[in-house]
């Protein structure tokens, strides 16, 4: 059995939403023992959020919650209380890290300066996630996701031709901050070994997206080209016409360079197609049969072919229109073609054979859903496991464990925590937060 990199090491886990989550999730993969702190009247936003078809919403079953905090351990505590912040204290003597991502200020507040951290906690690593980062004129804006990446200049590079920027759909930046900030702590992790220091990383949000437009910061300084112009951005395509033929920062020109219908005309019935030069042209019109249009002057040569891109596209559509999108995308690799099946998610779970053989999804038992199959983590490592080996933890479901084994606190004890409402409210339970939960999405 492969040990994993992070045994013995304890993280105390306040972040919630997506980036800090992250943050935590790796960690775990990687074997530390993280616990996660919430308040019932105010747990982790993304139990309000994502049910999976089928499930009924309650405060333990959101699928996006369950995936971001697998491999965890789950207390409930009132940290504004006295005797709360006293237990926030206990765990952070006996804790190696601990992740938050407030707001600037927040942690502050609550007196967990990094000063006053590595007064109860010698030598401990403390991790923040910020929009704008803890210093600076700007350090107090608020941000999520989708506001950090236009900050970051991202959104503007986003879209189609011709077209307003469009964003990106997703908060990718909580993810990339989120690995950002699981990598900030390994580096830590290393200079306390060697140093026995520990130290306060800062992350901004905002500007661990800003090296993702590294193109086009050197297409404006360099070229003095924005990257909101008539010809860019370019959509599917590589090449949008034979006076901009390379403005992109895709690589290699390729046309035909776009996505295709395919049979069944569903939503995400599409394949990707991209040519490259005059041979791999010649192996497509082999495999379409050599359609009578092929031998059209202006698509013998390539500058021809960006030229009438548009009759070319819809030429090559009416032969991808006759195939399944995979079936498609075999015939076409197995010629030296570059093509590639537009997935839905789904098909990346169910029928992806690449991604089973990589075990990219693991199957976890969760107390209340049964089997799952979660999200694992992208890295194998030939001597170190990285499986999250648990389901995410119900609301406190850790509380037990956490101050009874950890903190040595008796039952009699822990009951007496519970009744004073440092561990949960008085005035709720299970079934009212249940009952009065207004999924967000």
């Amino acid at each position: 059995m492969k040990k994993k990199s992070l045994e013995g090491v304890r993280v105390l886990d306040f972040t919630w939403s997506v980036s800090g989550s992250t943050t935590a999730r790796i960690l775990a993969a990687l074997g530390a023992e993280v616990i996660k702190v919430e308040w019932p009247k105010s747990p982790d936003y993304m139990r309000f959020a994502f049910f999976a078809k089928g499930d009924k919403p309650t405060i333990d079953n959101g699928a996006f919650f369950n995936n971001l905090n697998a491999g965890k351990l789950g207390i409930s505590l009132n940290a504004k209380s006295p005797q709360g912040m006293e237990l926030v204290h206990e765990l952070l003597s006996v804790s190696d890290i601990v992740l938050e991502n407030f707001s600037t200020g927040v942690f502050e507040k609550w007196g967990l300066t990094y000063e006053n951290l590595d007064k109860i906690s010698p030598g401990i690593i403390y991790m923040s996630i910020s929009g704008l980062g803890h210093t600076g004129r700007n350090r107090k804006y608020g941000t999520w996701g989708p506001t950090a990446q236009a900050l970051s200049g991202m959104t503007f590079t986003s879209g189609l031709p011709n077209k307003h920027p469009a964003g990106w759909g997703f908060s990718y930046l909580d993810y990339i901050a989120g690995y950002k900030g699981a990598f900030s702590v390994l580096a830590a992790l290393r200079h306390k070994r060697e140093t026995g220091e520990g130290q306060h990383i800062d992350i901004s949000q905002v500007e661990a997206g800003i090296d993702l437009t590294g193109a086009n910061i050197l297409d404006y300084t360099v070229n003095n080209r924005s990257s909101y112009r008539p010809e860019f951005p370019s959509g599917n395509r590589s090449v949008s016409s034979k006076e901009n033929s390379s403005n992109t920062y895709r690589g290699r020109d390729a046309c035909p360079h776009n996505t295709y219908r395919c049979k069944g005309g569903g939503e995400n019935d599409w394949c990707t197609i991209a040519i490259f030069n005059d041979e791999e042209w010649h192996k497509l019109v082999d495999v379409m049969g050599y359609p009578e249009w092929t031998k059209f002057e202006k698509f013998s040569t390539f500058e021809g072919r960006v030229e009438f891109q548009d009759e070319l596209d819809a030429r090559i559509e009416r032969f991808t229109m006759k195939y399944d999108k995979h079936e498609l995308m075999m015939l076409l690799q197995e010629n030296g073609i570059a093509a590639g099946a537009v997935q839905t998610s789904s098909e990346l779970l169910d029928s992806d054979s690449q991604l089973e053989n990589r075990q990219l999804f693991e199957r976890l038992d969760h107390s209340l859903l049964g089997t799952r199959r979660f999200e694992g983590l992208p890295i194998k490592m030939s001597k170190s496991c990285t499986k999250l080996s648990k389901a995410a933890p119900l609301l406190g479901e850790s509380n037990a464990y956490v101050f009874g084994e950890i903190l040595g606190y008796s039952k009699e004890e822990i009951e007496k925590f519970h009744a004073k409402g440092i561990l949960w409210p008085n005035d709720i339970d299970v079934d009212s937060l249940n009952e009065d939960l207004q999924p967000l999405w």
